[in-house]
């Protein structure tokens, strides 16, 4: 059962407010660094191989707290668990201000990691529980748009400053976001509490992913579709700037950051403007716009054309943000309360796996046959990925409808 801290006070809107954009911004200062490894590269020598060290020591640690802290916040509650992660993102700005080298490059990312995979359950959670109760799709479209927006939002705005200013991008944009974390864990720590505390915090910690009995009938084919949403966002972050430069015609640096932000940012637009929906009707429209955009980033692949890649990019990107609020709201109306940090943990880690692993093997892939092949192939095989884990949702929707006992939340099936 929720609880409101006697102690402190402040208005609902107000706190699911707070909790929504301190969660977009640890998911922000993630996308911070990376309009600025050209710098690094050029500025101080870093190498390529470093550079994608950092970005693997960033996935390991996150991976790491959901795994072993998913379900931390439901036993010492949300506060203690969200501040510290907002603390330790500011912490790894700090570090990431100072890099002349590989060193402070891959333990500022380290430490980002561990930022975001603390935030993702414990914030994620705290926006959950303080949602409207007139709005039941509005947490899933917070928790599901977080990553996406902001990475883009941070992405854009350090792309921003190296066109502008360069040699002082680097520091510059970190000590500020670094600032708006420590802003951020003030304003969460004056929040009212939702959970209250219960034993077995240790236990915990154990590297167990939990999702409620409630929820496993359709938790197969709903993180199958959920996986392909992010291994596209991983295909965007690794391989559209790239794609922007060797095959779509574009000669500057900010073209590649947009071909990533355009994607990111129409997810949690759509996912917000779905919350309003059915949960099918979010889902299964979200997938269809999913494989039309893909089938678009293929399109604009063959005909070499950035205008093309762009458009197809905002279709998908809008499909992404509604079918995953769509399966977040799946999975949430079928979690008991004091589960949902477990169950955010769980898809996230799913996610994360899956994108990364993708996201190598593309990698690999690239030096052998070549970027534009192997994107082609990567969005095939995200269409079928969508195709079968949408499928597989509406179905197991049917057969596992919401517990009566959670019907309480508001949330409509049609």
């Amino acid at each position: 059962m929720l609880r409101r801290d006697a102690s402190r006070s402040a208005p609902t809107a107000t706190a699911f407010t707070t909790a929504s954009v301190s969660l977009v911004a640890v998911c922000a200062a993630a996308g911070v660094p990376a309009p600025l490894y050209v710098v690094y590269q050029q500025a101080h020598g870093v190498s390529t191989v470093a550079l994608t060290g950092a970005f693997a020591i960033y996935i390991l640690p996150l991976l790491a707290a959901l795994l072993c802290c998913g379900s931390l916040s439901d036993h010492l509650g949300r506060r203690r668990v969200g501040v510290p992660a907002l603390l330790v993102g500011a912490v790894a700005c700090l570090v990431l201000a100072t890099v002349d080298s590989a060193a402070p490059l891959i333990a500022g990312r380290a430490a980002q990691g561990l930022s975001v995979g603390l935030a993702l359950s414990a914030l994620g959670a705290f926006v959950v529980d303080l949602a409207p109760a007139s709005r039941p799709g509005l947490a899933g479209a917070v928790t599901s748009g977080a990553p996406p927006g902001g990475i883009a939002i941070g992405a854009l705005a350090s792309g921003a400053a190296v066109q502008l200013a360069p040699e002082r991008a680097p520091v510059v944009s970190f000590v500020v976001t670094a600032a708006l974390l420590t802003v951020a864990a003030a304003a969460v720590a004056l929040l009212p509490e939702t959970t209250a505390p219960r034993r077995g915090a240790l236990r915990s910690l154990r590297p167990v992913v939990r999702v409620p009995p409630t929820a496993r009938a359709v938790f197969p084919a709903v993180c199958l579709l959920v996986a392909a949403t992010y291994v596209l966002g991983g295909f965007t972050q690794a391989l559209a700037p790239s794609l922007a430069v060797t095959v779509l015609g574009r000669d500057d640096l900010f073209s590649g950051a947009l071909a990533v932000a355009v994607y990111h940012l129409a997810g949690p637009v759509a996912g917000l403007a779905a919350s309003r929906l059915g949960v099918r009707r979010t889902l299964a429209g979200g997938a269809a716009g999913l494989v039309v955009g893909v089938a678009g980033f293929v399109a604009g692949i063959v005909v070499e054309g950035f205008a093309v890649y762009l458009a197809a990019a905002v279709v998908a990107g809008a499909g992404f943000g509604a079918a995953f609020a769509g399966a977040m709201r799946v999975l949430l109306d079928r979690s008991p309360a004091g589960a949902h940090a477990g169950t955010l943990a769980a898809v996230y880690l799913f996610c994360y796996l899956a994108a990364a692993v993708a996201s190598l093997l593309a990698g690999a892939a690239v030096e052998v046959w070549g970027l534009a092949p192997v994107a082609a192939v990567l969005c095939g095989l995200v269409i079928v990925m969508v195709a079968a884990g949408a499928t597989g949702s509406l179905r197991r929707m049917r057969a596992a409808p919401v517990p009566a006992a959670d019907t309480s939340t508001g949330a409509r099936q049609e």
